[in-house]
């Protein structure tokens, strides 16, 4: 049965694609690609590949063992979600937009004016990320855990005790930071610095997702840049590249390029991983939606409903303020630590929907975020494109190389608030400084011929013929005014005096 299942998949899954593939709609630049991307590695590869190589890592780690319906209605669920996500994301009134690229000078003065403000920008925000991510980086590099994190055993979730995840996650402003400016002194090389060694820096604490984020936003900058809907093939071999360099941290945690450093040798750590290739939990977003399955509803009786929305409205208050502030969602009907050892699992949009409400609310879920994501993405392409629309966009899209893994509304926004934080610094200093933009510009050249027609001459009638193309003013020469009079209403598609 569920080998029935994994081969409706993939031919689910290459239709869809080469059906995008062949639209008008198709781009980088559309959430779908990256949906697409993340469901055809996680839920149509994974499955073919668990079925040749025997996968069981995840089951033994996790303390479960799904029986073959669980997992092919785990697989259905998956494939549900993605088509509920795909078919509200091209609703008319959603993302069934072609990308497209607004050619204005105006737009290349603006970026060309704002960029000597980011450097305030960055002198703003950066010292507080750098802080951040070398904290991270020198506990890792002595081999120590970050000292305000704890683990709770019963909920799985690491959480502060004595400092402030503000603190913690400041270093996510150096995606926006390292990618925008790269941009805006158009990629040359002393601009592409900055980029790389965060994400030399970032891959030796043995965390990938902001790295992965970084270079995604400077691939989709550069894109841009290049007015190009998608890379062309030769760019095949840096995507390897990242592929190699994500398996490689996956494998050590950045162990051994924290050695190559001067880092710490801890004999007692052995990273020769026995797992098989994309056996690890890093891949195992299938495997936790067969533990979803496998809990929701038949051992806990009950649905989440969504009240994990509700951790929107505590997240944002710091422990050291709240010292009884709730671990997780503010209200929970059942623990998923009750029933196996989901330690570190992410669920994804189609878990998290079948937890909220089944079937119905894998639809609801991943319909709700592929219209919404969608409209987002109309918004800008119908734009004018400004910088800060451009740089909000591109910094804005790889936030979900995380969001779709984990599947919660609460990290988008979680994310949002320090990859937007750079660009709103830059906002308020150019603001302050009073710095035109392109819309300024047109604006008031929009008044200024306003006011000039308004205060211009009315036109004669010779005036009138005068103004009229070449070809249709030589039909009148040599007439009687009154037939030219005549003439001139009937091309106007009026009826003559």
């Amino acid at each position: 049965m569920f080998e029935v299942a994994v081969a409706l998949s993939l031919l689910a899954y290459v239709a869809v694609s080469v059906t995008y593939l062949r639209s008008r709609y198709f781009s980088v630049f559309h959430p779908f690609t990256l949906y697409c991307l993340f469901h055809g590695l996680v839920f149509v590869l994974r499955p073919v590949l668990s079925i040749w190589l025997e996968y069981d890592y995840v089951y033994r780690a996790h303390h479960f063992m799904p029986t073959t319906g669980d997992r092919t209605v785990a697989l259905l669920a998956a494939n549900l979600g993605f088509l509920a996500f795909a078919f509200f994301s091209f609703r008319p009134g959603s993302g069934a937009v072609e990308m497209r690229f607004v050619a204005d000078p105006l737009l290349q003065d603006e970026r060309y004016r704002l960029s000597r403000y980011f450097i305030w920008a960055m002198a703003i925000c950066a010292p507080v990320a750098v802080w951040s991510l070398w904290g991270q980086f020198g506990a890792a590099l002595n081999n120590e855990a970050y000292a305000d994190m704890v683990l709770d055993r019963t909920t799985g979730v690491a959480y502060n005790t004595t400092g402030t995840g503000y603190f913690y996650e400041a270093q996510l402003m150096l995606v926006p930071l390292t990618t925008i400016i790269a941009w805006v002194f158009r990629f040359r090389l002393l601009a592409l610095l900055p980029a790389a060694v965060f994400v030399l820096v970032r891959a030796g604490t043995g965390g990938r997702g902001p790295f992965i984020a970084a270079l995604f936003a400077l691939g989709l900058f550069y894109l841009y840049h290049i007015r190009r809907k998608y890379p062309p093939l030769r760019a095949a071999m840096g995507l390897l590249a990242i592929g190699a360099l994500f398996v490689a941290i996956g494998q050590d945690r950045g162990y051994g390029l924290r050695t190559a450093l001067g880092g710490e040798v801890d004999s007692r750590i052995n990273f020769e991983s026995s797992e098989p290739f994309l056996g690890g939990m890093d891949w195992s977003n299938m495997e936790y939606l067969e533990y979803v399955v496998y809990v929701v509803p038949q051992r806990s009786q009950s649905y989440t409903y969504f009240t994990e929305l509700l951790q929107i409205f505590t997240e944002p208050i710091p422990r050291v303020l709240w010292p009884g502030k709730p671990i997780g969602p503010p209200i929970k009907f059942f623990s998923m630590f009750d029933y196996g050892y989901p330690i570190g699992a992410t669920y994804s949009l189609p878990g998290v929907g079948w937890m909220g409400l089944g079937w119905l609310g894998v639809i609801m879920l991943c319909g709700a975020w592929g219209y919404v994501l969608g409209l987002i993405y109309r918004r800008f392409v119908e734009s004018d494109q400004s910088t800060f629309k451009v740089a909000a966009y591109m910094c804005f899209l790889p936030i979900f190389v995380v969001a779709f893994r984990d599947g919660l509304v609460l990290t988008v926004l979680r994310q949002s608030v320090f990859y937007m934080f750079p660009i709103v610094v830059w906002v308020a200093i150019a603001r302050l400084f009073n710095v035109p933009l392109a819309s300024d510009l047109r604006a008031a050249a929009a008044r200024l011929r306003r006011r000039e027609a308004m205060h211009a001459p009315a036109p004669s009638e010779t005036d009138q013929l005068e103004s009229q193309p070449a070809p249709i003013a030589a039909l009148y020469d040599g007439l009687p005014p009154a037939v030219r009079r005549r003439r001139l209403a009937l091309s106007h598609g009026q009826r003559p005096d």
